[in-house]
């Protein structure tokens, strides 16, 4: 069996932050089942959106009419079976790097089939004090509205350092990554199909 492909965003401005460092645990697991490439947002250009869905649905196109790096980045998730997101909490919301990433994702909800149906999606969140699963919903909840599957116990978050029951030696960071590789596996080959089930 051909190994699959996870596709992981850093919305973190540092390369090597909270947030960084936590990904990368996840994805260093993920890494003896899986192909894995890790982007940060912070190194692609990535124009706002400019809400064209708002103007009755009828100007928002796929692929999306901005000229910017999200073409390439849109062109890496078809090619991925499984997506995490990462994000530190900014102000009691993910940071502004990932919120215009996943606005400008708008366009693949209208392509046919989406672009998102039956990828597989897990999240990491870090925060200094608190806050941390809150953004998790936040990213979480567009991205399953435009056809993603969540994994079960889908959310790595760690607030003030430490990664959320841990301390229970639950180990959610070997967790996520078994689960992102299990579900993937299962429903890898009906992506693309939800959308109009046959």
């Amino acid at each position: 069996m051909e190994k699959i492909s996870v596709l992981a965003f850093n919305g973190s401005a540092k390369k090597n932050g909270n947030t960084a460092k936590l990904l990368k645990k996840l994805t260093g697991f993920i890494e003896k089942d899986a192909k894995v490439k890790t982007i940060h947002l912070v190194d692609k250009k990535i124009k706002p959106c400019l809400s064209y869905c708002a103007e009755g649905g009828t100007t928002c196109s796929y692929p999306c009419s901005i000229k910017d790096d999200m073409h390439g980045l849109i062109e890496l998730i078809k090619k991925a079976d499984c997506v995490i997101l990462a994000s530190p909490v900014y102000w009691y919301a993910m940071s502004g790097l990932m919120k215009n990433f996943i606005d400008r994702l708008t366009s693949c909800d209208v392509a046919e089939p989406p672009v998102l149906d039956g990828k597989v999606f897990g999240f990491v969140t870090t925060a200094y004090l608190d806050g941390a699963a809150g953004v998790t919903l936040q990213m979480l909840a567009p991205v399953s509205s435009m056809g993603a599957i969540i994994a079960p116990y889908n959310d790595l978050f760690a607030n003030n350092g430490k990664v959320w029951r841990e301390e229970f030696g639950v180990k959610p960071v070997k967790r996520l990554a078994k689960n992102l590789i299990m579900l993937t596996e299962l429903v890898k080959e009906k992506q693309g199909r939800w959308f109009y089930p046959k």
